[in-house]
């Protein structure tokens, strides 16, 4: 529970990190994207800026352009950079946002990991992402 007066944890997509990646595979990029970035396929994989257009998947193991073949993981360990006004906590659920940052839980945002741990400089953020699981645990009607 976060207390009045304080902002949840955000990151902002700069200078993250892929500290590990499980099951990677290559895959040709239909936009530009960031190492960390969860990606889905819509006429090609493409930043998954807005989980109820494009669904998160795979999670991006390096930068890459439109056509570019890049790495992705459908489960990544990311550092994520945070400010001290916007600290993660650990076991905090993270969502993703509609701009692909990733942030505290929040609702309508899909959740796609958890904060493992932080650094000890308490801005930075260890991410355990796994954004198909939580589609996949999705129950349709």
């Amino acid at each position: 529970m976060i207390s009045e007066g304080i902002m949840a944890f955000e990151e902002t997509r700069q200078d993250r990190k892929i500290l590990e990646g499980i099951a990677p595979v290559k895959i040709t990029l239909a936009g530009a994207v960031k190492a960390g970035d969860c990606l889905g396929y819509d006429s090609g994989w493409k930043l998954s800026a807005s989980a109820t257009i494009i669904q998160p998947l795979l999670v991006a193991g390096e930068d890459g352009a439109s056509g570019d073949v890049i790495t992705a993981y459908p489960l990544a360990v990311v550092e994520a950079v945070t400010t001290s006004g916007n600290a993660a906590t650990v076991g905090e659920t993270v969502a993703l946002k509609d701009d692909g940052c990733y942030q505290a839980a929040g609702v309508g945002l899909p959740d796609v990991g958890c904060v493992a741990s932080i650094g000890s400089d308490s801005l930075t953020a260890i991410l355990f992402l796994c954004p198909m699981v939580a589609q996949e645990t999705v129950v349709r009607s």
